[in-house]
């Protein structure tokens, strides 16, 4: 043993020295100890190993525990009758106890977690059981469990379901206990991250545990503040979301029941944000409870009740005072402010009108149960008669002057429409579109005009799947909707509304409202707008619907063939995608276009230079279109949601689960066969010279030192994806596509960028070269997929693979090894902070925060101020075995290059 640990080990046994003044002694000589550099690496170096025959951290722990345990005995043997400084004095020295095994913890945790779980579980719950113990010390424990314990990630795996669920009971038991002096804040945020526990680490809860829950509701009713209800409120929702799958009718039954707690509690106390946020999750989720995928009856899927119905409709009561209240608050308060309602309100307020807007009923006799106590049973209701139906939305719209009271119920429209397209009616599809069409004009006026066109947007997709409109109806839309288009199209040089107009474009374009004429293609190949998203995805769908004329006029009926006689206009919207605004000249300019500044939808440019080759562009467009997309870029849009489990429900009955009985149709994978497309040889030729024109340019300016490697690689993927959509539309074959110059000059330019990574070996500590290949690593892995169908993707997918050359992926790897040392390399050993006793302070800071996240970036407080750039690092690390795996794939089937 090193004479360092032999002074610690000695120090550790006169902690149990029977003198109180021996003791305190060596609790100074203790603190010194545990900071120093050599005590703290032998430390490590034998907690790391395990081998129990030398002190380390967990040993050390021990020694301290007796020596709590010495401190506290006499402190509970002490006479109780004293003098207030007497008191005041013990309560010093529980604090400075606390303090000690904060001060410890810290020590020996900074540069990972090295203390057994079990070991400080036990000692935590061990003193908050004991209520001999005092708030303060159990206090501290129960900040050092959720400082310490619960947001480590280590510590999480090794929590047992039995020690979960002991957790939840003791926190929530001191929680409803209104006599204990421990802040409920901190015992509400231990409560959120233990029910986080339970429902991810254990088999779950049990229902049964649901009353602990309906508990703190009901006391939240009778108490005009109520510390830490957010906390509760949010893992009650991470609760019923676990509990929903198998218990559907129960949480519907208890949603019936303590709803009305929160529409009394929103009406009649003063909530804070952060309470109402919760609030509005909780009513959402059951919603979707009850109502799975919008559906409105019992036959469809819904669970009806009595109860439900009257707090649905004073739901929506409550909302329209909400937002109405929101918007006059904007109207009148000073400085910028967002006019836009948060998104959760607005979703809410739309699947509440689903449900309660009928054609039949335009206003409701409500009564407010709500706001009668059971004590005061007997008492009449109050009654309201409130307006429903969509005069309701409409009477917004046209009264509304300012942008604060008008923008959220256009919110309100576009979700509305775009989660229930079949919620609006025939009849009202003309009187919304003429209001719509008075407030279109009004584009510098405030900010609503965005919220309009989106609006706009919406009903024009939801027009186009109505089949059943009678023919003097669409004579008069289309009279509007040709409005709408021209004063659209004069528009869409507005950067600050460009997504919004040509996304109303293109869904008016898709739901074939109005004839498309020349003057729309021009957009295509002058300056009014640049290569953008939102002009891709326009495009993409007028290639679907359209024809593409072969000349268009431009200025005085002058036909632009007669002044550029080799362009036609297929040829100038691909000049105009790849090089805009650049000089003939362009392969020695360094100028470079947008195209390699952006980044577009999977291969969504690729598709559309390849169509615009083709004899029949349209056709070849859907042929594109037609294929699925591959599982991997499909999952990368989809947000993780309540989904699943509302088609769960859709499937089964609340007495029996009958759809395994259903025999499922599956679904025959048509494919279409690319025969019979011909390919334009002229336009061709063309598109290859712009490509390669395009890759010159970035070669004859390449630079190591200054070149962007991210602008190498979405050149090169560029280059691959058009040759997979010439493959997959059997232009070429995929032998001839490898001797292409394009798949040549894709080579150079990933060898480029090799060279490029390859300087940056010496350079890991540089934070802008470590997001730039970062950035180059995540384009690298979007342009792979792993899917088995035949598609553009697939194809694409293998002609990149075999850009990425062995040295490139080494190069790589190595970087990942340099950075992941320079993260883990032991950090000097300074002193440690002391730490004093910061309750006060973490209150304040609980009570500020809504919610908390259950692992905090470990270990983040160790990591020094030249260190900032770990979590890109991390990032990187992980992409890089992402590649690499690939990497050994292609390998492994013979086709690395």
């Amino acid at each position: 043993m090193s004479l360092a640990l032999n002074d610690l080990l000695i120090c550790c046994r006169q902690l149990e020295h029977d003198r109180a003044t021996e003791r305190r002694k060596e609790v100074e000589k203790f603190k010194q100890l545990i900071r120093d550099p050599e005590t703290v690496q032998h430390l490590d170096r034998h907690s790391d190993s395990k081998q129990g025959k030398y002190l380390n951290w967990d040993a050390v722990f021990r020694f301290l525990q007796k020596y709590i345990q010495k401190e506290t005995e006499c402190l509970k043997t002490a006479r109780p009758n004293v003098s207030a400084s007497t008191q005041a004095t013990r309560q010093k020295k529980m604090q400075e106890i606390s303090s000690l095994v904060k001060y410890f913890i810290k020590c020996a945790n900074k540069r990972a977690p090295r203390l057994k779980c079990q070991e400080l579980l036990n000692y935590i719950m061990e003193t908050v059981k004991d209520s001999s113990n005092g708030a303060i010390y159990r206090a501290d424990c129960s900040n050092i469990l959720l400082k310490d314990i619960l947001s480590v990630r280590k510590y999480w795996c090794e929590i047992s379901q039995q020690q979960w669920l002991e957790l939840f009971s003791v926190y929530f038991k001191l929680y409803l206990n209104p006599s204990q002096d421990i802040n409920r804040v901190l015992l509400a945020r231990i409560i959120h991250a233990v029910t986080k526990g339970c429902c991810s680490q254990t088999d779950g809860l049990n229902s049964k545990f649901l009353d602990c829950f309906s508990k703190a509701i009901q006391n939240a009713r009778q108490e005009q503040t109520s510390p830490g209800l957010n906390h509760i409120l949010a893992a009650f929702v991470i609760f019923l979301k676990a509990l929903a799958v198998n218990f559907r009718i129960k949480v519907c039954e208890l949603g019936d029941e303590i709803l009305p707690t929160f529409l009394y509690i929103w009406t009649q106390h003063r909530l804070n944000d952060s309470l109402k946020e919760v609030i509005i999750e909780l009513f959402q989720l059951q919603i979707y409870i009850h109502h799975p995928k919008g559906a409105k009856t019992q036959e469809k899927g819904a669970y009806e009740s009595r109860k439900w119905k009257s707090i649905l409709y004073n739901l929506y009561d409550l909302l329209v005072n909400e937002i109405s209240h929101i918007g006059s608050r904007g109207k009148y308060s000073s400085g910028s402010r967002n006019i836009a309602v948060k998104e959760n309100l607005i979703d809410l307020m739309a699947d509440v009108c689903h449900q309660v807007f009928n054609e039949d009923t335009r206003s409701l006799e409500i009564s407010q149960s709500y706001t009668t106590t059971q004590r005061e049973y007997g008492v009449p209701c109050k009654k309201r008669k409130i307006e429903l139906g969509w005069d309701v939305i409409k009477d917004h719209l046209q009264k509304s002057q300012s942008d604060f009271e008008l923008v959220p119920w256009l919110q309100i429209v576009i979700q509305l429409i775009s989660k229930y397209p079949a919620c609006l009616p025939n009849c009202e599809l003309s009187p919304l579109l003429m209001i719509l069409c008075q407030l279109l004009p009004q584009q510098r006026r405030g900010e609503r005009t965005p919220y309009v066109l989106r609006c706009l947007m919406e009903i024009a997709l939801c027009q186009g799947k109505k089949s059943n409109l009678e023919s003097s109806q669409k004579s008069e839309l289309l009279k509007l909707w040709i409005k709408i288009w021209s004063i659209t199209f004069r528009n869409v040089s507005f950067e600050q509304i460009q997504a919004e107009n040509f996304g109303l474009l293109g869904a008016i374009i898709q739901g074939s409202l109005v004839e498309i004429d020349r003057e729309f293609w021009k957009l295509f190949t002058g300056s009014a707008c640049r290569p953008s998203c939102p002009v891709i995805s326009c495009l993409t769908l007028a290639l679907t619907t359209c024809v593409v004329p072969e000349t268009v006029k431009m200025g005085m009926e002058q036909n632009i063939c007669e002044v550029n006689r080799s362009f036609s206009l297929k040829e100038l919207i691909m000049k105009w995608l790849l090089l805009y605004q650049l000089e003939d000249d362009f392969e020695n300019s360094t100028e470079l276009p947008p195209i390699l500044h952006s980044n577009f939808p999977h291969l969504a440019l690729e598709k559309i230079l390849v169509s615009l080759t083709m004899k029949n562009s349209k056709a070849a467009m859907n042929f594109f279109q037609s294929v699925p997309e591959c599982e991997q870029h499909q999952n990368e849009k989809e947000e993780p949601s309540f989904s699943a489990v509302e088609e769960l429900f859709l499937q089964t009955t609340f007495d029996k689960m009958d759809f395994l009985a259903v025999v499922e149709k599956c679904a025959i994978e048509k494919h279409q066969s690319s025969r019979g497309f011909s390919v334009h040889p002229n336009l061709k030729e063309s598109l290859d010279r712009y490509l390669l024109g395009l890759s010159k340019q970035l070669l004859n300016n390449y630079s190591s030192e200054t070149s962007n490697t991210e602008m190498l690689v979405r050149c090169s993927s560029l280059l691959v994806g058009v040759l997979g959509c010439y493959c997959h539309i059997g232009v070429i074959t995929e032998e001839e596509a490898y001797k292409s110059e394009l798949f040549q000059k894709a080579k150079s330019l990933m060898q480029c960028a090799g060279e490029s990574v390859t300087l940056f070996k010496n350079k890991t500590n540089e934070e802008s070269r470590i997001v730039s290949l970062r950035n180059m690593m995540h384009l690298c892995t979007s342009c792979l997929c792993n899917c088995n169908k035949h598609s553009p993707n697939k194809i694409a997918s293998s002609f990149f693979l075999r850009l990425l050359t062995s040295k490139l992926m080494n190069d790589i790897a190595d970087i990942c090894r340099s950075l992941v040392s320079f993260i883990k390399k032991p950090l000097d050993y300074g002193q440690v902070e002391s730490v004093g006793d910061d309750t006060d302070e973490n209150v304040k800071e609980m009570e500020n925060q809504s919610s908390m996240s259950v692992f905090n970036s470990y270990p983040a407080s160790s990591v020094n101020d030249a260190n900032e750039s770990g979590e890109s690092q991390l990032a990187i690390v992980s992409s890089a075995f992402k590649g690499a795996s690939w990497r050994r794939i292609s390998f492994a089937n013979g086709r690395c290059c």
